[in-house]
């Protein structure tokens, strides 16, 4: 039997108590869509990353709804596209009924693998040493713990499924349930995630959409080719949102949608604004509906923010902090 542990309250919220409210989105009605098996990556046994116990990031005296986190990552995704540029039927349910930042920041190494690992680590790349960006079976793997090592470590069932197998040096063996490559773009990858979710009803689970960053590659960002790319994305996005409701989860699922990186003309060097901008959204019980992030938010924070809304410590120090800000204040009676 799995552990149940306490939750914690991120920063802004008030000891007074926190009545937490679904932020259930209605779903837009469309067929089903085929699934296809995935095909798993080999990969040799491995050892944990070496971790020293941190103190937990909040302290939580009231029971949060939150029991499950998801995040859906979309690999070279630009905040405008999603926005203003184009009908994005999902992010724009999402973002409507959670909370959103159009300037989240990836780190300067942005680029797919090591910005992944600061995604599910919460240090940047000085610190989890993952400076390549291929995959590379003799280079190791990350040299700190991530939030999957954590969760596994409390008794939760942690899942990944992904599009590009180099993100496997994120995921050693021993620190991560179930890692799955079901196929390079987000419809099979989605098809075998969503079935997993609801067979599974996973505690922590991370989804990696690789179409938005293939088509900038090939045809550029921003490009007709691109556009299609991303609603492939957003259509992508449904297809967990539905399995999320098929498997009774959503009313106590956080879900936080957010990219390694941006891009311009064919590239991402991570030296102008478009290459490091990213979309951070989140909606799930007690997130302020509708609600412009005003802090900065950092793609470490995505961690950071992951484990307080489980209730987890950090196994190493990390640099990401809980996005408290996305939470609703605490309601006050007999004042």
């Amino acid at each position: 039997m799995r552990r149940r542990h306490g939750v914690y309250r991120l920063a802004t919220i008030s000891a007074l108590g926190l009545l937490l409210s679904s932020s259930v989105f209605p779903l837009p009605s469309d067929s089903a869509t085929a699934r296809a098996a995935p095909s798993p990556v080999s990969v040799p046994p491995l050892g944990r990353p070496a971790v020293a116990p941190q103190p937990k990031l909040s302290l939580s005296d009231q029971p949060s709804q939150v029991r499950h986190v998801v995040i859906i990552s979309e690999d070279g995704m630009r905040p405008d596209l999603i926005y203003g540029q184009q009908n994005m039927v999902w992010h724009e349910q999402l973002y409507r009924n959670g909370s959103f930042s159009w300037k989240a920041r990836t780190i300067r190494t942005a680029s797919t693998l090591p910005s992944h690992a600061s995604m599910l680590s919460g240090v940047d790349v000085d610190q989890h040493g993952l400076t390549w960006n291929t995959w590379l079976k003799t280079r190791g793997f990350i040299r700190v713990p991530t939030i999957f090592q954590a969760a596994e470590e409390n008794g939760l069932k942690t899942a990944a499924f992904v599009g590009k197998p180099k993100l496997r040096h994120i995921m050693p063996e021993g620190t991560v349930g179930t890692f799955a490559r079901p196929g390079y773009y987000c419809k099979k990858v989605s098809d075998e995630a969503a079935r997993y979710i609801e067979r599974e009803k996973p505690e922590l689970l991370f989804v990696h959409f690789s179409d938005p960053d293939e088509a900038g590659h090939s045809d550029g960002w921003m490009t007709a080719s691109y556009r299609k790319a991303a609603l492939a994305s957003d259509a992508c996005l449904g297809t967990i949102y539905r399995a999320l409701q098929q498997a009774h989860m959503i009313d106590e699922t956080l879900v936080i949608v957010s990219a390694d990186h941006g891009g311009h003309a064919r590239g991402h060097t991570g030296a102008i604004p478009s290459d490091r901008e990213i979309p951070w959204i989140a909606s799930g019980p007690g997130v302020r509906r509708g609600y412009h992030i005003r802090s900065a938010v950092s793609t470490m924070d995505t961690a950071a923010t992951a484990l307080a809304a489980l209730g987890l410590a950090p196994l190493t120090r990390i640099s990401g902090r809980p996005v408290s800000e996305i939470f609703q204040p605490a309601t006050r009676t007999g004042l």
